[in-house]
């Protein structure tokens, strides 16, 4: 029997294009990736000691899009493989967090970046077998900030949907060589990332949020996203808004600092954000610790505390049936202790996510939406045609 060396596929994919990580599920919940948002335009040809190793760690990718018009974008490494790198680095700080998250190219990369993840992921045991291409229809989640929303929203979407998307891996260990093309559809359009969060919440919390009313902030690496919602979980235009925190660029400033003490002892924002996260506030060199994080991340991240509270109770103190409010995200994990010491002396009813399900709210929130959609479409489908033929059946003649 001959090889097969291409095949079609589809996928259903929650992406959160967050300004430090990319989080990803895909087909069901239990399905999901993490990789930091870090790009970079490689310098020459980077040669790996052997072809162990998660492919996430080694994400070298070439791009032909619609949505990538500059060749500057034809060939990155995307996620831990971009960190380091004596090429031209991009993560989302400084004047690209500036920028719009629906503009950057960053943005479009590391979305084909995680789409291409997850279908080759789906299907590595047919690469495996010599698989080399894949034409694959993707069922896409994903949101933009509140302050995108209105007037990006279409912009987004059109560079998303508009033509086949091509990404092919480099030397990445298990899908080397192997063509990605996709071409997606967005069932439930662009989504707002602070709201899809509060859905997951609900489906899994012991203390459901429906018959109450609340404000909840998304704290990210560069937006802050403050929504409140009514009791039956009806979201409250009026109030919700969308802020610039900039957490990124604080945690960049604590990185230089550290990195005068010695060359390169952390490599990125995204790094630093996961040592943050783990309290890994000593860094070793040699076995010994040559620096002690804890009295310059106490200094900024105080500072960024007493905005982000700042900002929240701003918004909040208007809204009378706002009885608590919520923070999420990964900027809030890294956030919370600081918050909290603030608030020790305020006595607000203020509620923190589980630190192991922060991150991946929105993701999970919008993977419940989209596959609520597809399920939804399904029925519909076979209700005005019962006799339609099923999926890899033809009809007779």
């Amino acid at each position: 029997m001959a090889r097969t060396e291409s095949m079609t596929t589809s996928i259903v994919l929650s992406l959160d294009n967050g300004s430090s990580h990319i989080k990803g599920i895909y087909d069901n919940l239990n399905q999901t990736f993490i990789f930091p948002n870090v790009v970079a335009q490689p310098v020459g040809e980077r040669h790996h000691l052997t072809e162990q190793g998660h492919p996430l760690q080694f994400l070298d990718l070439h791009f032909t899009s619609p949505a990538i018009g500059s060749d500057t974008y034809r060939h990155m490494y995307v996620g831990d493989l971009a960190i380091g790198d004596e090429g031209v680095v991009h993560e989302i700080v400084g004047d690209k967090a500036a920028q719009k998250k629906a503009q950057r190219p960053e943005t479009i990369v590391t979305l084909l970046t995680g789409a291409a993840y997850a279908i080759a992921a789906k299907h590595e045991r047919d690469i495996a077998k010599g698989v080399k291409r894949f034409k694959a229809s993707v069922h896409l989640g994903i949101g933009l900030p509140i302050s995108e929303i209105a007037k990006f929203r279409s912009e987004f979407a059109e560079k998303i949907t508009s033509g086949v998307h091509s990404v092919t891996f480099g030397t990445t260990p298990k899908f080397r060589d192997v063509t990605i093309e996709m071409e997606f559809s967005l069932p439930i359009d662009i989504g707002i990332d602070d709201v899809s969060g509060v859905y997951d919440i609900e489906a899994t919390s012991k203390s459901p949020l429906s018959h109450k009313g609340f404000g909840i902030a998304d704290v990210g690496g560069v937006d802050m996203d403050i929504a409140f919602f009514r009791p039956g979980l009806e979201l409250d235009q009026r109030y919700s808004t969308g802020t610039k925190i900039h957490l990124n660029d604080a945690l960049e400033n604590i990185r230089q600092e550290v990195n005068r003490e010695g060359e390169e002892l952390v490599s990125s924002t995204a790094e630093l954000t996961q040592m943050l996260v783990s309290k890994e506030y000593e860094i070793f060199s040699e076995g010994k610790v040559v620096f002690d994080m804890t009295d310059l991340v106490n200094r900024h991240l105080r500072i960024l505390a007493e905005k982000v509270l700042k900002s929240a109770r701003t918004a909040w103190k208007n809204v009378r049936y706002a009885s608590e409010f919520w923070f999420i995200g990964g900027g809030a994990v890294v956030l919370q202790p600081w918050i909290e010491k603030l608030n020790a002396e305020l006595g607000l009813p203020i509620r923190f996510d589980i630190p192991e399900h922060s991150q991946f709210r929105n993701a999970r929130g919008t993977f419940l939406l989209l596959n609520h959609a597809l399920s939804t479409q399904e029925v519909a489908a076979t209700t005005s045609n019962p006799k339609a033929p099923a999926e890899g059946e033809t009809e007779s003649k």
